[in-house]
């Protein structure tokens, strides 16, 4: 049954009801089955008979697993199965490959690379780690290349980096660790005042500064709606929400930016209330 407040949407002509509107490609696609690897479109397909024009309407609509999208009642969804071809390079070297989805592993394998070795995206402003078991999405010359493990410092963390005394740190296979904040103070205005709070540290961390972060138990606003830019993940066996919640670029500067400032830019986060 319909709930009153749900969205219904179509993915590949069947009807699903989401009950909150911001989701990402990923969610969808677990919704309705569909793997990770394959692309998910959005719209009606596209009604031409230029084979390349309606390759090129296609690619710009296919959604990544983990692009955020606002749904609306009675969108249309439909999947494929990526069958594209990709050119990228690793350490200088050409490689090819089907697919846009791919793990930070099978990379380092075709490309002959220790797994315990760090992988690097070229990215204009910073460039993104890859870790052994995440997924990415590919684009056409993407420029890939990896290093040595390296002790870029110490993770001894303190009370004062970390703004509690009540925190732990849970160190994975792929070099990242992972923050883990207990009884983390919400500041008025969500549904909890008090959450655990977990950051990923990256292997490069402090040079390499932390992305986004998760909160348990889940929190919506004093209007009851979810925070904007969240989704739900699975993390260390348990469901969390992530906020998709950036530094500007340039803001992170390796050697001088600390913990204790990302800390302080989740808490702005937290300030906007909405």
């Amino acid at each position: 049954m319909k709930h009153c407040h749900s969205i219904r949407i179509f993915i590949n002509q069947k009807p699903f009801d989401f009950e909150e509107k911001e989701q990402t490609g990923r969610s969808i696609k677990e919704a309705a089955s569909i793997p990770l690897c394959h692309d998910l479109l959005s719209r009606r397909k596209y009604d031409c008979y230029d084979h390349d024009a309606k390759l090129d309407w296609e690619k710009r609509h296919v959604i990544e697993n983990d692009q955020a999208i606002c749904l609306r009642n009675g969108q249309r969804f439909w999947s494929r199965e990526s069958d594209s071809e990709f050119n990228i390079k690793i350490n200088l070297q050409g490689f090819q490959f089907i697919g846009a989805c791919i793990t930070g592993r099978e990379i380092k394998e075709r490309a002959g690379i220790e797994l315990t070795d760090v992988l690097f995206r070229s990215r204009p402003e910073e460039d993104e780690v890859i870790p052994n078991d995440a997924e990415i999405t590919l684009s056409q010359e993407d420029c890939f290349y990896s290093a040595p493990p390296a002790n870029y410092g110490s993770l001894d963390l303190r009370p004062a980096d970390v703004g509690s005394e009540q925190f732990r740190c849970e160190p994975q296979p792929d070099g990242w660790n992972f923050l883990v904040v207990s009884n983390f103070a919400v500041p008025g205005g969500y549904s909890h005042n008090k959450a655990e709070l977990l950051v990923k540290l990256p292997p490069g961390f402090p040079d390499a500064s932390p992305d986004m972060f998760w909160v348990t138990p889940h929190l919506k606003t004093a209007t009851g709606s979810v925070p904007q830019g969240t989704c739900q993940e699975s993390l260390l066996g348990e469901q969390w929400q992530r906020f998709s919640w950036h530094l500007c670029p340039g803001a992170w500067h390796p050697g001088v930016s600390t913990l204790r400032d990302f800390m302080r830019c989740i808490q702005a986060r937290f300030e906007k209330k909405n």
